[in-house]
């Protein structure tokens, strides 16, 4: 009786490992054949070979591994006992399969698209999707297992769908910042690199991932936004529709200025600008009458908008050199105070002293002949 035991264990020892052979040999096999296919004239041949190749090799290996246990007595009855124990097993290695299958042909197919286009949005999609799908596949065929073992899941599918719902309470922020992440990274009008401004951060995007946005700020620190905080807040975008942007300078000169002379000079130093457009043409306009000065506003083009401080510095710095050489005075606020020959009484006196139209609050007198 021994013998025969250990002969049956030899047997299915064997068996394993013939199969496991055959499918290591089936694998590369298949990836030769795919190699030699990329020749060809169509490429889908390939893919589908190098799809279909490791879960062929896993179908077989795990075949032999059933059937190899199967042929044991002493686990044939522990089968036995269990109705659709077998039935279980072949499910759950028809899973492994089909999830090995959809999960290759992601990668080999899939994110190879997904990377041809000028985002990253279409690579996070395919790996959310691919991801998405290994977990259902992998979910639908664990109910079909306990299913052919007998096991009610009706329980089970209702005590997951509570706790699917406490998860998803729990983890609201989360899943706010990973749906508005994946909003953020399929909208073309925010992408890595543009130079954006929220709230009070102005800086370079450096990444967008799932849960947070990283920019790099003017003063070279690192902030990290979630996700959420995005979609709620007005993002100014710097770099679209394009790189050129306009930027507005403001100069004050006095009243008695010859603003043509003054506008003159302003082109001047304007069109001498190197990342000053030429098109559309400055312009150099009159805003407002002033308490102490005319404002005239200057309206440039650069070519790019991470410029605007040190075009805005040379300007004014040209303007300053430029308007004292020519006498052109810019002025700053100051009061005028005139002053009186009245002494501080009379001044005093004079505040005291009632308003020729107030009236009297006492009350009027009867006449004496009442």
């Amino acid at each position: 009786m021994n013998s025969i035991a250990v002969a049956q264990v030899l047997v299915s020892l064997a068996i394993v490992a013939g199969g496991w052979i055959a499918g290591y040999a089936l694998y590369h096999g298949v990836q030769w054949l795919a190699q030699k296919a990329e020749g060809g004239r169509y490429r889908i041949d390939a893919l589908l070979l190098r799809i279909l190749g490791p879960p062929l090799s896993v179908a077989v290996a795990l075949v032999s591994l059933n059937v190899a246990l199967y042929r044991i007595p002493a686990i044939q009855e522990q089968f036995a006992r269990w109705d659709g124990a077998q039935r279980a097993v072949l499910l759950l290695t028809g899973t492994w399969i089909l999830a090995s299958l959809v999960k290759t042909a992601v990668r080999e197919y899939g994110l190879p698209l997904a990377q041809r286009t000028d985002t990253d949005v279409d690579e996070r999609i395919v790996r959310l999707l691919d991801l998405t799908a290994v977990y259902v596949i992998w979910m639908v065929g664990l109910l079909l297992a306990l299913s052919a073992l007998g096991i009610q899941v009706t329980a089970f599918l209702a005590s997951l769908g509570i706790a699917g719902l406490a998860v998803a309470l729990a983890a609201k922020t989360i899943l706010s910042n990973v749906l508005t992440g994946v909003t953020l990274t399929a909208d073309r009008n925010f992408r890595v690199g543009d130079r954006i401004q929220v709230r009070d951060y102005v800086g370079d995007v450096l990444e967008i991932t799932l849960h947070k946005t990283i920019i790099r700020t003017r003063d070279n620190e690192i902030v990290m936004i979630p996700n959420d905080v995005l979609g709620r807040e007005v993002i100014i975008n710097h770099m679209l529709p394009e790189q050129r942007t306009r930027i507005d300078l403001r100069i004050g000169v006095g009243y008695d200025t010859d603003l043509a002379r003054a506008s003159e000079l302003l082109q001047g130093i304007v069109r001498g600008q190197p990342r000053i457009l030429d098109a559309p043409a400055p312009e150099v306009n009159v805003v407002s009458l002033g308490d102490n000065a005319i404002e005239l506003q200057v309206l440039v083009w650069i070519d790019a908008p991470r410029v605007k401080r040190t075009v805005r510095d040379r300007v004014y710095r040209e303007a300053l050199a430029r308007f004292r050489a020519a006498g052109i005075d810019i002025p700053f606020p100051q009061r005028v105070v005139h002053l009186t020959d009245a002494s501080p009484a009379d001044a005093l006196s004079s505040l005291e002293r009632p308003h020729a139209n107030h009236r009297s609050e006492s009350p009027p007198q009867k006449p004496s002949g009442s």
